[in-house]
């Protein structure tokens, strides 16, 4: 194991507030781009897959959305030692370009009718590259991040890019909303479903503009001043079980996010036969309680321990999956909405700690690869594929509990996997120098 990096610059508390923002609002614009598509599933579906039956249509169209997380492994396997050996600012950067340039082009891509075949294969290509930018993207943002907050409270402050992204998706959610509301499903079928993807460009620039103006990380350039970066050789013989625990921790947190978040309003409308606006609008209530409850479980965990509040929350969705999930099938909007909330609970008891439980397993030399590969390749065999496993399983077997049986399979994993894990709440990241 190598030795602690030297002494870190001082970071001042207004440096410390632009990266933040910049972390943030970087996110929301990748989120936002990259999770539009998932609200619009069902649209997307009679757009490039036309010829299908209906619930074909959505799972090939939610085949496409999972597609994109098969490239995430790549990007991570490109951006991650890239991001050890010239920095993390160079992957943020090359990262969120290449997310909005893929989304807007998503937007000019023509339809099946106008193109046949070549429609769907373009739209698998766009997703392809949005899944490689995403591969470097959240590793980056919680690295970058991490690095930079002091140990006594990196749980809070690195639990605001999740904020960051959530808002990305409601931000998502809103736009789809707002279409069922303001355009008839013939608009939106016909040219209407093209404008949340055009608005990729403006968003990226923004987010870009912020990204640029930063200087690299204090830990990155102390442990860069001392050694060369780690490599893959290093990675894998010296932090094998920490990829095998980080792995665990994120299937349990992004299978949550991806069935909650992203599924359950296709879920609401599809499935269970909820008018669009109506499943948008209990999707978008809940998901603003989930933006409002992270940084503050972020907060008590670094009290607690994060590895205390992750359990709690794996825990706690183990038993309630299921009658969650049996109440979105009453007819009772106000039960469906108490459902999702109690979901959403257990999620931000994961997501507030798991942008500084990651990076703290591994050393500085080898964090954003080993990050980079466990995040990406846990998220694409297991929590991408989710919607599409659970819909083509719902349309197989005819039962609508499916999600919650693989939500308590994911719980299953991750209690694992965190009781594994040593906690470093409150400490340095392994490898770092102690940061007041």
């Amino acid at each position: 194991m190598p030795a602690p990096a030297e002494a870190r610059r001082h970071v001042s508390a207004e440096e410390l507030r632009r990266v933040v923002l910049a972390s943030v609002v970087g996110s929301f614009v990748e989120w936002f781009e990259f999770s539009v598509y998932g609200y619009l599933a069902a649209v997307m579906g009679r757009v490039f897959f036309p010829a299908s039956e209906p619930g074909t249509q959505l799972v090939a169209s939610l085949a496409a959305f999972a597609i994109a997380f098969f490239a995430r492994p790549f990007g991570g396997l490109i951006f991650g030692p890239i991001g050890d050996r010239y920095g993390r600012k160079s992957v943020l950067t090359a990262t969120i370009m290449l997310m909005a340039f893929a989304t807007f082009f998503i937007g000019l891509v023509p339809d099946y009718q106008t193109i046949g075949i070549a429609a769907p294969l373009l739209l698998l290509f766009l997703r392809l590259l949005q899944g490689a930018s995403a591969g470097g993207e959240a590793s980056g943002a919680a690295i970058f991040v991490a690095e930079y907050c002091a140990d006594k409270n990196r749980t809070l402050i690195t639990s605001w890019i999740e904020v960051g992204c959530m808002c990305g998706f409601c931000f998502g959610a809103l736009v789809a909303a707002l279409l069922s509301h303001v355009f008839s499903a013939q608009q939106i079928d016909s040219w209407a479903w093209r404008l949340p993807f055009l608005l990729a460009l403006p968003l990226g620039a923004i987010g870009l503009y912020i990204r640029y103006r930063l200087d690299e990380t204090p830990a990155f350039k102390a442990a860069h001043r001392e050694r060369a970066p780690g490599g893959f050789r290093e990675l894998f013989a010296t932090h094998f079980a920490a990829l095998l625990q980080s792995s665990g921790i994120i299937i349990v947190t992004n299978v949550t996010l991806f069935i909650v978040v992203t599924y359950t309003p296709t879920y609401l409308v599809s499935t269970l036969k909820l008018p669009a606006s109506t499943g948008f609008t209990i999707a978008l209530i809940s998901q603003g309680f989930l933006i409002v409850t992270i940084p503050i479980l972020g907060r008590i965990a670094d009290r607690i321990g994060r590895k205390t509040m992750m359990l709690i929350g794996s825990i706690a969705l183990l038993a309630l999956a299921l009658p969650c999930f049996r109440m979105l099938t009453v007819e009772s909007e106000l039960e469906r909405l108490l459902a999702l909330l109690g979901l959403n609970l257990c999620l931000a008891a994961l997501l507030s700690c798991i942008y500084s439980k990651i990076p703290s397993l591994f050393d500085t030399s080898v964090r954003f690869t080993g990050m980079a590969i466990s995040y990406n390749v846990s998220v694409a065999l297991f929590a991408g594929t989710a919607p599409m496993i659970n819909s083509w399983l719902i349309q197989a077997t005819g039962s609508t509990l499916v999600p919650a049986y693989y939500l308590m399979t994911a719980a299953a994993v991750g209690i694992v996997a965190l009781l594994a894990c040593q906690d470093r709440t409150g400490q340095p990241m392994r490898g770092d120098a102690p940061n007041r």
